[in-house]
């Protein structure tokens, strides 16, 4: 099945956690961007076998029966998920604001597969990821949001967090490539354009961090609003996620991992810790 809309942000409703927020997210850069917005849900096949009894010998005659009982198990499954995905995505309808152009999708398939078919019409893509049972743990990100992230070229926002509109933002700025790239992203699209504006940057020493942000002035030549520039030092991850906490920053801005497809490479990466650790959302940018 075809997206509505030629452009449209993408946000992904499975039921969870963060799927209301998710939503509200995608109203808001919506509206921001003035661009349709999709609730997206995909179904996946189901593991079959959980509640057939496959114990005992299995005779030449009844093979033919356990595979029909398996197809049937399957089938019901699929039912189940389908239904329950129509009604949650008619729910998250019902609460878009009037005046936002919203429909929803639903397909059969990978997250991965589905959204990497869609990329051409996506202008941005919404996530939501597991939350945090307890303070100082580790949030797990699954494969398929890894290669989601690790492959598509849009901006992708990863909700951790109920939805709270953004006021101020920390974009996180080290001089590299993919930096510069996010932060003109920030500058010249209106994703993020009635919010205050933190550009930080963490070195080994202030002085660093100093001369390392002013490659970054340029690149916020003409911005509209407040922007500061913030120049730390110690480890990054720390530094920047304790000046977030200080500065009660709602989101957090900054360009994504390369295409590596090493795993242990992904899981070594300072994106992949900012998003293990993060407590509020992350505007991933290339």
């Amino acid at each position: 099945m075809p997206l509505a809309f030629k452009q449209t942000i993408l946000a992904c409703v499975d039921g969870s956690t963060y799927s209301e927020a998710v939503r509200d997210f995608g109203v808001l850069f919506a509206k921001t961007t003035q661009t349709p917005l999709t609730l997206f849900n995909t179904i996946e096949n189901p593991k079959t076998g959980g509640n057939t009894d496959l114990s005992g010998n299995i005779t030449l005659g009844g093979r033919d029966d356990l595979l029909d009982a398996l197809v049937e198990e399957e089938r019901a499954k699929s039912k189940v998920m389908i239904d329950f995905g129509r009604e949650m995505l008619e729910r998250l309808k019902e609460g878009v604001e009037e005046g936002v152009e919203v429909a929803s999708l639903q397909r059969h398939g990978s997250l991965y597969e589905n959204v990497q078919d869609l990329e051409a019409q996506t202008r941005m893509l919404i996530l939501g990821l597991s939350g945090q049972d307890h303070e100082g743990q580790e949030r797990v990100v699954g494969e398929q949001v890894e290669e989601v992230i690790r492959s598509l070229h849009v901006p992708i926002l990863l909700v951790n967090a109920p939805f709270k509109e953004p006021r101020k933002v920390m974009i996180a700025y080290d001089g590299s490539k993919s930096a510069k790239k996010a932060l003109e992203t920030v500058a010249q699209t209106p994703l993020l354009k009635a919010v205050e504006r933190h550009i930080v940057c963490v070195e080994s020493s202030i002085k660093k961090a100093q001369e390392t942000l002013e490659s970054a002035k340029p690149l916020m030549a003409g911005v509209e609003g407040k922007v500061h520039f913030v120049a730390l030092e110690g480890e990054a991850v720390e530094s920047l996620l304790g000046y977030q906490a200080k500065e009660n920053m709602e989101l957090i801005a900054m360009g994504a991992f390369s295409h590596n497809r090493l795993r242990d490479k992904l899981f070594g990466s300072f994106t992949a810790k900012m998003i293990a650790r993060a407590g509020v959302p992350l505007l991933l940018l290339r």
